[in-house]
């Protein structure tokens, strides 16, 4: 397992890290626990399980799938090189609310959700910093989901 200085170099090429500052990026590194490779139709995690971690995509496409009774599974949203998978180890109760597939083979960095918590409450510059992009994050989804429910209403009509 590399170092947290390897992780820092790698946290800082990840474009979620854009533009913070180096000593908060060394505390993040502290959070990273190692990386990760998923072959195609592998399944990262499933709707209701523990949200215990957060995935900086480094290559590939996933998936985030919504189930609904009698009909097959709904891609919501493809997370892609440069994205983050997961942001439900952030709020409790600390579970998934999709289903995430992958769709080509794919690699990324994994952090600890816990610790994430624990450093940002500890580092309140870095909890500004992390809280600040994981809105974005946020927003963006619920937009992008938004969209893809228009799309598929406008369908079933």
């Amino acid at each position: 397992m590399p170092d947290s200085g390897d992780y820092a170099a790698e946290l800082q090429r990840h474009p979620f890290m854009a533009g913070m500052a180096p000593e908060l990026i060394e505390r993040m590194a502290g959070c990273v626990i190692g990386s990760t490779r998923w072959e195609e139709d592998e399944v990262i995690f499933r709707s209701g399980g523990a949200a215990e971690r957060c995935y900086l995509v480094l290559s590939g496409e996933i998936a985030l799938e919504v189930y609904s009774p009698g009909s097959r599974p709904r891609i919501v949203l493809t997370i892609s090189r440069g994205e983050v998978l997961g942001w439900s180890w952030l709020f409790e109760p600390y579970r998934w609310a999709f289903d995430a597939k992958v769709m080509t083979p794919a690699e990324a960095l994994v952090l600890d959700g816990e610790a994430i918590r624990n450093c940002i409450v500890e580092h309140k510059d870095l909890g500004y910093e992390v809280m600040s992009r994981f809105a974005r994050l946020i927003v963006d989804r619920l937009q992008a989901t938004r969209l893809q429910l228009l799309d598929f209403y406008a369908s079933n009509t």
